[in-house]
């Protein structure tokens, strides 16, 4: 648009310089054309007058093109302009941006609050996270207390048992022979004691070979039955066994066998009330030894089977505390224990009406 202006004035400018000229021109060179002269000097002011109405035309429109035309966008451009705000609404938009920086103020300090408060949750969750270490720690500790308490229960029991009876006897002026066996079984219950506390002293450790290893395991249930009459939890029962060979060695160690088959059959007595008969029955079954420990209490349900071999489950009371249960460590042990020799301990239902436990082990190789 704006080149078309600048061609429009040019023009407006250079035409009538250029016609005017060649008309002077003309003239002067028709001075002497004698009669004719006013005719020719009338039409050459004419044409003159004719070229000067031809260059304002130029040059208004050049005028409208370059100067007019960008005038009238602009004004009609700020009249689609938006008239300034009133003093009315101005002090609004004021009071409004002064809100919203009051409101500002209150959020930053509220989430400096929140802030602050996040940070003492996580010192409280960080405090909360070392007391439940300490609590796994102190449970763990607990669990290896329980565990000690549970395995030197049955040697400990004994060992009170045969101290009791030689102080009978020695108030009845007994035979030297029925004292000196008293004194042999409370030598035998320490010395176990002392084989537990040594094992129990040394965990993760593999088992090494044991000293009464492979063992005869008519002769343990003979000497627990010997001994059940000591205890202070099976003296009421009365404990029968039964052996289909003379002997039933297994390669498996005295000590240990002993201490599960006395943690099954207290199991047993605690289930009949401590008071009845326990079943003990040996038999070989090919390259395995087999014990069964059947008990007239009220069973095991199908259910509880596999969950009664498992740490801390128990569904038997302890006598001092009448309410609770027991520990639940003495079978998930006893199982360790055999399994460890490659045998295994499993609960069926026994034909006494009760629970049947059977212990197998490997046969030792005579």
């Amino acid at each position: 648009m704006q080149s078309r202006a600048r061609w429009l004035l040019l023009a407006a400018v250079l035409v009538p310089g250029l016609v005017v000229g060649a008309m002077a021109t003309a003239l002067m060179t028709s001075s002497d054309a004698g009669p004719h002269a006013w005719a020719m000097e009338t039409t050459l002011w004419l044409g003159v007058a004719a070229v000067l109405a031809v260059t304002f035309g130029l040059s208004l429109a050049a005028m409208r093109l370059w100067l007019i035309g960008p005038v009238e966008r602009i004004a009609r451009h700020m009249e689609e302009l938006p008239l300034p705000p009133e003093p009315d609404a101005l002090k609004r938009i004021e009071a409004a941006l002064d809100w919203y920086r009051r409101q500002n103020a209150r959020d930053r300090v509220l989430l400096a609050g929140q802030l602050g408060a996040v940070e003492a949750l996580r010192d409280e969750a960080d405090g909360a996270r070392q007391q439940l270490q300490e609590a796994d720690r102190l449970a763990l500790v607990g669990r290896v207390a329980m565990g000690v308490s549970h395995e030197l229960g049955g040697p400990l029991a004994l060992l009170a048992g045969w101290l009791e009876r030689l102080r009978t006897l020695e108030a009845e002026n007994a035979p030297q022979e029925q004292r000196a066996r008293c004194v042999r079984e409370v030598e035998q219950a320490a010395q176990q004691i002392e084989r537990l506390l040594t094992e129990l002293a040394r965990p993760g450790l593999q088992r090494t070979r044991d000293a009464d290893r492979p063992c005869d395991l008519l002769a343990v249930v003979l000497r627990l039955q010997s001994q059940a009459e000591q205890h202070p939890r099976l003296k009421q029962m009365h404990l029968t066994v039964e052996a289909s060979e003379p002997t039933h060695p297994a390669d498996a160690s005295a000590s240990h066998v002993e201490q599960v088959l006395l943690n099954l059959v207290l199991n047993a007595a605690d289930a009949m009330k401590r008071q009845g008969e326990l079943a003990i029955h040996l038999r070989r079954e090919g390259g395995w030894q087999t014990i069964d420990v059947d008990d007239a209490g009220p069973g095991v349900p199908e259910a509880l089977r596999d969950q009664i071999f498992l740490p801390l489950f128990s569904t038997q009371p302890i006598a001092d505390r009448p309410g609770q249960s027991g520990w639940g460590l003495g079978l998930a042990i006893s199982r360790r224990t055999i399994a460890s020799y490659g045998g295994s301990l499993s609960v069926a239902d026994s034909p006494q009406g009760g629970a049947r436990f059977r212990l197998r082990l490997p046969a030792a190789i005579r």
